[in-house]
């Protein structure tokens, strides 16, 4: 097992009782809306420690995991890899469940309902694959490379996944059947977030696209002024992203206007993670920046030593966030102090996911680690 190094210096803290708790981690970003928050309860443990490791013979892993809850086998983490294909491993030991191998690396990360994992690759095919036993249920074919994790509209029971051949499909999470298709200009790189049946994409055609997520047809349009494969983060009336023009914005997607714009010198390429009126994000500037969500005045910030290429996660009043200078920081999410760097082995291009007290993340040496960060406070 690797070393690991803790630079030690918080204090165990907890958060409200009263807030919404969840044991899954099924998406990209946590929820339909790519908020980048674990809602759960967790007394924090004093010093996180490294409970189990699994290391590929070779490859790397540069996706998110999804974690979820099995009544036959207990929490499954699900984890596409360069060279192995979609894995499944227990969450509580790290052993391997079922292995779903590809000839081509499963770089972008998996969604999760109803006893289905969704995936795609750098071939455009998008896979359904049974949760318990990795057997393919449908796949289907797009035109161009699938970058990011598919979204799941549970009331039409539909898989939401966008394209470089820039469109955004919407299937039925059944059969694969095409129910509608959205076609822009350019790429599409992003997640396709979800709020009030409304989908949102980012995109590479420089425009930020509101779509009806039962007909597929656009709702509204805000021009950018530089393209962008970055998600876009849900709070309320207003999403958050980055731009390859080295702006990070806020726009009002009900009023299809853009409120506040942060600029830099670098581009912002990771999502952002937002709650409590707070929007924590990164980019190529090596710099955490964490601003108000209504106003973008900055509170705090941190520089790394490497850029920051995945998205942060927040739980409670912490922020973790990982770095390709192989490091994961701990914060303060209002005062922005340090609680804890972590060393890992090898560059941290993938968000963490966290489920009941655990932290799962994988770098591009191949390791993909389980951290325990605390005691998980079951909802009562």
């Amino acid at each position: 097992m690797q070393k690991i190094f803790l630079v030690f210096i918080f204090h165990v803290l907890f958060f409200p009782l009263s807030a919404v708790l969840y044991a899954d981690w099924t998406l990209f970003r946590g929820d339909t809306g790519a908020s980048g928050c674990a809602k759960e309860t967790i007394a924090f443990a004093e010093i996180p420690k490294i409970l189990w490791e699994h290391r590929l013979e070779k490859g790397w892993f540069q996706a998110t995991a999804v974690i979820t809850e099995n009544s036959e086998f207990g929490n499954t983490v699900y984890v596409g890899s360069s060279d192995d294909g979609m894995l499944a491993f227990d969450l509580k030991n790290g052993q391997p469940r079922w292995k779903y191998p590809l000839e081509i690396g499963v770089l972008s990360p998996a969604a999760y309902a109803n006893n289905r994992i969704f995936f795609g690759d750098t071939d455009g095919i998008l896979y359904a694959l049974n949760a318990q036993t990795g057997k393919e249920l449908w796949k289907f074919k797009t035109g161009g490379t699938i970058d990011n994790s598919p979204n799941i509209d549970l009331k039409t029971n539909r898989v939401l996944v966008s394209s470089q051949d820039g469109s955004l499909y919407a299937l039925d999470a059944a059969t694969g059947k095409t129910a509608w298709e959205y076609k822009t200009e350019n790429q599409i790189r992003c997640f396709p977030t979800i709020a009030e049946r409304c989908c949102f994409v980012a995109g590479c055609d420089s425009q930020f696209h509101v779509v009806n997520l039962d007909q597929g047809t656009v709702v509204s349009k805000v021009a950018l002024d530089a393209p962008t494969g970055s998600t876009p983060a849900v709070l309320g009336d207003l999403v958050f992203f980055g731009t390859e023009g080295n702006e990070f914005l806020c726009i009002n997607w009900k009023k299809a206007e853009i409120v506040w714009r942060f600029t830099s010198k670098q581009p912002f390429r990771a999502p952002a993670a937002c709650q409590d009126g707070f929007v924590v994000f990164g980019g190529f500037d090596k710099t955490v920046h964490a601003v108000d969500a209504q106003t973008g005045k900055e509170h705090w910030t941190f520089k790394t030593k490497g850029r920051l290429e995945a998205g942060p996660v927040i739980l409670g009043n912490r922020v973790y966030v990982a770095s390709t200078d192989s490091s994961l920081y701990v914060f303060d999410l209002k005062s922005g102090k340090k609680s804890a760097t972590i060393q890992m082995s090898g560059k941290l291009l993938a968000s963490p996911a966290i489920v009941q007290g655990k932290l799962v993340v994988g770098t591009d040496d191949g390791i993909l680690s389980c951290l325990d960060i605390g005691d998980w406070v079951p909802k009562k």
